[in-house]
């Protein structure tokens, strides 16, 4: 039996051998999960990508893997929530996701999901303080890093076209709100509809119009009202806060139902100040709206006025007080690490650097900004970007209030945005039902983040 087996020993070896020699299997790729779709428009998979909303991400992630060689697998979905969610209940979260919630940071920093970035970004690099999101680990009081910051949207801005049938829009942008509502009121009487509303956005309409009312807190309360509210310190019912829904709704014409802004996506209404003629006059969005003006554009020519292609441009939403000082309301899309390996924390060292700021900045045709207190507006064209860029250099910048809300929080605002739309007469009954839910949510649960100095 011994000879037999030692017999056996050569053909083993040689069995063995292919194998022994063969490459070694490669690795899996760094899943990352962000909000922003791979569909495009194209008659080749590789113009649809480009095409795409995620391109300038996509653009940054082929930059990655050409210079380190690993390989990513992305996923875009508008309900980045819910998928991360689903991923990391059944143990299987995604390596790295790029958050659009700020709160949903805090909930998985709580539930200990989260990995903390203190020894993965170079906290001492220039200009990258703004960007860093410190919050305290459960037990503790002492904040870390949890939060990368990666793109920011101004969203204190207006829009109107400069050159519509009729005239101009806007000779002088309003530096008051007083100055806004007169010109409402004399838009009001051109036809059409002073105001693109479009309260529609899977999966969670409703937002367009929380940017309004945080908006109008914010410069006629003050940043620390708006602070306190966003930190479920505020009553819904307070006179501040009925005040900035009021002021909305007198504004915008809330009740008279013509056109029906429940059922008109917001990227749908805005170009309707770009048709000739106009159906609306003024668009109330942030910066990522110029993607939906240029997209429309290119696909729907024979909208405009014959020989006359649309322009447009934008001034920030005036302050309520003539010497108020500038403030801005932004959003962001922020990095957390759900899977601590050498390649996450790869991707989010490259996403901290100059580079990747560069290749999305240049994908995106310079509409991507960052809190980067080291990037200079003169990194950016002259024209709309390199003002869009000086408008978040200039003014202290208060993050969007409902994405550091509770779900719970911002899934009620959402619906009594759209009901307060529809009858104006319902305030009162649906402030004293978010006061009802701001009661209900554990303190534990707000996060209350302070406002930024300019980056500048």
């Amino acid at each position: 039996m011994r000879r037999g087996a030692l017999a056996l020993i050569p053909v083993l070896l040689v069995g063995a051998g292919p194998a022994a020699c063969a490459d070694p299997p490669r690795p899996r790729a760094l899943s990352v999960v962000a909000s922003w779709s791979e569909d495009g428009v194209g008659d080749t998979a590789q113009e649809r990508r480009r095409r795409s909303e995620a391109w300038p991400f996509l653009a940054v992630l082929d930059a990655f893997t050409a210079e380190t060689g690993i390989e990513v697998s992305y996923q875009g979905t508008r309900d980045v929530s819910q998928v991360l969610r689903s991923g990391v209940d059944r143990g299987r979260p995604p390596d790295v996701a790029v958050l659009p919630r700020l709160n949903d940071l805090k909930a998985y920093v709580r539930s200990g999901d989260l990995f903390p970035l203190d020894d993965v970004v170079p906290a001492d690099e220039a200009g990258l303080a703004p960007q860093l999101l410190r919050l305290p680990p459960p037990g503790a009081t002492d904040a870390r890093v949890y939060g990368l910051s990666v793109a920011v949207h101004a969203k204190s801005l207006i829009w109107y076209r400069t050159n519509p049938p009729g005239g101009p829009t806007v000779t002088s942008p309003p530096a008051t709100w007083a100055e806004l509502v007169a010109l409402t009121r004399a838009l009001d009487t051109r036809g059409g509809a002073p105001w693109c509303l479009g309260m529609g956005s899977q999966p969670q309409s409703g937002w367009p119009g929380t940017d309004w009312i945080e908006d109008i807190l914010l410069h006629r309360s003050g940043q620390t009202v708006y602070q306190r509210w966003a930190a479920g310190q505020q009553a819904w019912t307070s006179p501040e806060v009925r005040g900035a829904w009021q002021e909305w709704g007198a504004l915008v014409g809330a009740g008279r139902g013509s056109p029906n802004p429940l059922l008109t996506n917001f990227d749908v209404a805005g170009p309707g100040m770009l048709v000739s003629p106009p159906t609306c006059f003024l668009d109330h969005q942030a910066s990522f709206i110029v993607g939906s003006y240029r997209k429309f554009l290119a696909e729907h020519p024979e909208r405009s006025e014959p020989g006359r292609s649309p322009e447009f441009d934008f001034f920030p939403s005036p302050a309520f007080g003539a010497t108020d000082a500038p403030v801005r309301e932004v959003s962001e899309d922020v990095v957390g690490m759900f899977a601590d390996s050498p390649q996450a924390r790869a991707l989010i060292r490259f996403l901290a650097g100059e580079p990747a700021r560069r290749v999305w900045r240049e994908a995106s045709g310079h509409l991507a900004f960052t809190l980067n207190a080291a990037t200079d507006a003169a990194a950016y064209p002259d024209g709309l970007p390199r003002r869009i860029a000086r408008t978040l250099a200039t003014g202290t910048l208060c993050r969007d209030a409902s994405d550091m809300m509770p779900a719970a929080m911002t899934a009620a605002f959402h619906s009594a945005v759209l009901q307060y739309l529809a009858d104006p007469t319902l305030l009162g009954s649906l402030l004293k039902e978010l006061d009802s839910v701001r009661k209900r949510t554990p303190p534990q649960e707000w996060l209350g983040l302070p406002c930024l100095s300019p980056p500048g």
